[in-house]
């Protein structure tokens, strides 16, 4: 089954945080990332929101486990909002 990761976090840049990490360091990318089969990415108001669809939740979540939280905890804070769902093809259909 198909899953569906949306992020939304402020941009910011390598210089403004320890891990000299920019927010769109800090998404998937798309060719690279293993099991990532589509992302979408919008910027609006310095804000990122990154829509990826995956080829099954283990992948999405091994992307966006606790490393990846810890990281995104020293960087945006509580200024980031990550949600999970799975997409049923059925449904969808």
């Amino acid at each position: 089954m198909k899953y569906l990761t949306i992020v939304e976090c402020p941009v910011v840049y390598p210089a403004e945080n320890e891990h000299a990490l920019a927010s769109k360091d800090m998404l998937p990318r798309f060719g690279v990332t293993s099991g990532l089969e589509s992302q979408h990415v919008r910027v609006l108001d310095e804000r990122i929101t990154s829509v990826c669809i995956w080829a099954s939740e283990f992948l999405a979540k091994r992307y966006f486990g606790k490393d990846w939280s810890e990281k995104a905890d020293a960087i945006w804070g509580d200024q980031y909002q990550i949600r999970f769902e799975p997409i049923d093809a059925a449904a969808n259909a």
